[in-house]
């Protein structure tokens, strides 16, 4: 290379061992919980797994405003590859605390099903948390994980 501005490392260590999987939304749910009744900000974090569904890491990748964030897709798949995971769940919290999903959060959910697939990367669900529940994209909108829906689209 005749040129590098930055030099890139990546260093893997376990820094909490443990065997957590996620099967469920209600247990990935549950790491936010606390976090989503006390929040004045909305705020975005991807869940990755690997290819059992094992809990790999949780990163915030977004913090915004009381009504909302902007987001680029390519930092949402970005911990998912750092972390040489296989898997994501997207969870984000509605300040409001209505957990119901709005359009953008669909736009968003279909955006980010059509990239990870591009990069072989599996979208479990994209989940809404509020005070007082939850939402799952996934449960709500099934088709939308389907090859045919995203080509229609």
């Amino acid at each position: 290379m005749l040129y590098k501005k930055y030099e890139f490392s990546v260093v893997r260590r376990e820094v909490m061992p443990s065997n957590l999987r996620i099967e469920k939304p209600a247990q990935a749910v549950e790491y936010f919980r606390d976090f989503a009744s006390g929040a004045s900000q909305e705020s975005l974090f991807v869940v990755v797994v690997d290819g059992r569904n094992n809990l790999i890491g949780i990163q915030e990748v977004y913090r915004g405003t009381a009504t909302g964030t902007s987001v680029r897709i390519s930092e949402l798949l970005s911990p998912v590859l750092m972390c040489n995971g296989v898997g994501m769940v997207l969870v984000h919290n509605h300040p409001s605390g209505d957990h119901a999903h709005s359009d953008e959060d669909a736009r968003l959910t279909k955006d980010v099903v059509k990239a990870a697939r591009l990069l072989d990367i599996e979208m479990l669900d994209h989940l809404v948390v509020g005070k007082d529940g939850f939402t799952s994209i996934r449960s709500n909108i099934p088709g939308m994980w389907e090859q045919s829906y995203q080509e229609e689209i």
